[in-house]
């Protein structure tokens, strides 16, 4: 009697389990259907708007950032006409194809995340940038140029392992950069800066593409720069004379909208530094030492262009002979920008280039094809410039014109 009862009691037990597990299929199946009925549904109403379907996509659009509103973004920082609302990404993206920014494009690309390659094909595409060699990129092939011509203007910069990720999804903080980037291409685009100097400022060793032209070119502006390779601010036979460079370019533009300076690093060993002057009126000052052809610099500049803005660049930290002589040159540099009250950026201090480490200077300085092409230690290459002084002269740029941005 107690077998039969056991047997009966197993049995029961097994169909109560098979009707359960029958059950939780069948709430699988309908959970399913809803989820890809749901899912369907995001599909046709995502038009770059995803917040309502939050509750079916909230994790995945937290963690990626929507294609249609980059684009959006993105042609109204250009000046294109972008005739729609940021969320109707159907209409986004016709107009980015007619505009040449994209090419074909599907129903699913306006809610796909925003990754690193479909970031730079676009901005290089709509601010019409050039193409530039950032150079050897291990993990770009080719028809991806626009990655390196993306990375020679300040984004996406490769690791030590030459790598740029361009499967990587846009992160909060890079998409929060992107935008203010597009916010300063606003406000900079059309306007004209003068620049003077020497090689650091020409562009030696990165094919006569210096701070200014990169500047310019990355923010769509007018740039005329009449620095020179081994000028000095102080008289020095065979060398170029910024003061020279600024009477020459007055004859030509009366007008600029901001003024790059830099110099002093030839001065290190062709000049003598001078002494302060207790004043503003330099008339008669000599224009022999560095201290004093730097002051009659920007007194020339003051006069000739009037209330232009002037941004001073010091250079980074390099291989230039005695340290505690580079160090004096380049406070001095410091202290008289901060008698005339001009905008001043201090790379020897607060950039942390210093190319007399080894490893920097193999990096960050480009390879001399007349000397047995060795980096040379002082002239930046591009990843030189786009890491290291593009940055703190697009924040200086900010200072100058950030409302205009706003």
């Amino acid at each position: 009697m107690k077998r039969l009862f056991k047997k009966k009691t197993v049995i029961a037990i097994s169909l109560m389990i098979t009707v359960l597990a029958f059950v939780l299929c069948c709430v699988s199946v309908a959970y399913a259907g809803e989820s890809a009925a749901a899912v369907n549904r995001f599909s046709i109403s995502a038009n770059g708007d995803l917040s309502s379907e939050k509750w079916i996509n909230e994790k995945i659009y937290n963690a990626s950032h929507n294609r249609g509103r980059w684009l959006y973004e993105l042609m109204s920082a250009a000046g294109y006409g972008v005739s729609t609302d940021k969320s109707n990404g159907s209409a986004i993206f016709e107009q980015a194809r007619v505009y040449g920014i994209i090419d074909d494009y599907t129903s699913e690309d306006s809610y796909l995340p925003l990754n690193r390659r479909f970031v730079c094909s676009t901005l290089v595409r709509a601010l019409g940038y050039p193409y530039r060699n950032m150079g050897y990129i291990a993990d770009i092939v080719p028809g991806e140029s626009y990655m390196s011509t993306a990375a020679y203007f300040g984004y996406f910069l490769p690791d030590f392992n030459n790598m740029v990720y361009p499967d990587k999804a846009i992160t909060d903080s890079e998409y929060e950069n992107l935008l203010t980037e597009l916010s300063r291409y606003h406000a900079l685009k059309g306007k004209c800066a003068l620049s003077f100097g020497d090689s650091i400022m020409y562009g030696t060793g990165n094919d006569g593409e210096g701070i200014s032209e990169i500047t310019a070119i990355k923010y769509g502006m007018t740039c005329y720069d009449f620095a020179v390779p081994g000028a000095t601010f102080g008289q020095s036979k065979g060398r170029g004379h910024i003061p020279d460079q600024i009477r020459s370019a007055y004859k030509k533009y009366k007008t600029a909208d901001v003024i790059l300076l830099n110099g002093g690093t030839n001065d290190v060993n062709h000049t003598n530094l001078g002494k302060i002057s207790s004043g503003y009126d330099m008339e008669k000052t000599s224009e022999n030492d560095y201290t004093g052809a730097f002051e009659r610099s920007l007194w020339l500049i003051k006069k000739s262009w009037k209330d232009v803005p002037i941004i001073y660049i010091r250079a980074h930290n390099m291989e230039l002979g005695e340290d505690a002589v580079e160090r004096r040159f380049g406070e001095r540099a410091m202290d008289i920008a901060g008698k005339w009250k001009i905008n001043a950026i201090d790379l020897y201090s607060d950039s942390g280039l210093n190319t007399e480490d080894p490893t920097m200077c193999s990096r960050y300085t480009y390879i001399n094809p007349n000397d047995h092409y060795i980096c040379d230690s002082i002239h930046p290459n591009a990843m030189g410039y786009a890491k290291f002084y593009l940055p703190p002269v697009a924040q200086a740029l900010d200072t100058l014109f950030g409302e205009e941005a706003k």
